[in-house]
């Protein structure tokens, strides 16, 4: 099975897990190291009310529980269920569009222009398409091209005065 395949498994075992808890499923991340020897699922839980370690560890038991039966990754993992936090991953346009204004950093799979990592205010998404601003450059980017993005968490009180 490849990770594709594992990833939509992963997504049918899950959503009903969630939505049985008033969760939503953020994401999920799947890191196979070279070979295979070491493998993360990663889990992603948000809602309207926050996350808590208590929802985080019954829907890991949970999916534990039916990892183990259904056998879907092989050999030996770890699994982790959290909230997305502060600087949430994002695993689409249509999850950035709340974030339009804020800042974000993002890691391309192949360079443009020369580079990979940007990091500036996102200022406009017409999916696969998005736009950032680093103060100097605004860069327009595809989203199939991006193989990470967050949110940069920005505390309210920056030292500014207003």
């Amino acid at each position: 099975m490849d990770k594709n395949e594992i990833h939509a498994r992963l997504m049918e075992m899950v959503t009903p897990l969630c939505e049985a808890r008033d969760l939503e499923v953020w994401g999920i991340e799947l890191l196979f190291a070279a070979g295979g020897r070491h493998k993360i699922v990663r889990v992603y839980l948000d809602s309207q009310q926050g996350v808590g370690i208590d929802e985080c560890s019954e829907v890991s038991r949970h999916l534990s529980l039916a990892l183990d039966v259904e056998d879907i990754i092989p050999g030996a993992f770890n699994l982790e269920v959290s909230s997305p936090g502060l600087e949430r991953p994002f695993f689409s346009t249509e999850q950035m569009l709340p974030y339009v204004g804020q800042t974000v950093r993002i890691r391309l799979d192949n360079p443009l222009e020369g580079r990979k990592n940007f990091k500036g205010r996102l200022l406009s998404i017409e999916s696969p398409m998005f736009t950032l601003s680093d103060d100097s450059t605004t860069f327009e980017l595809n989203w199939d091209d991006v193989g990470k993005a967050n949110l940069v968490y920005e505390p309210f009180d920056q030292g500014k005065k207003r």
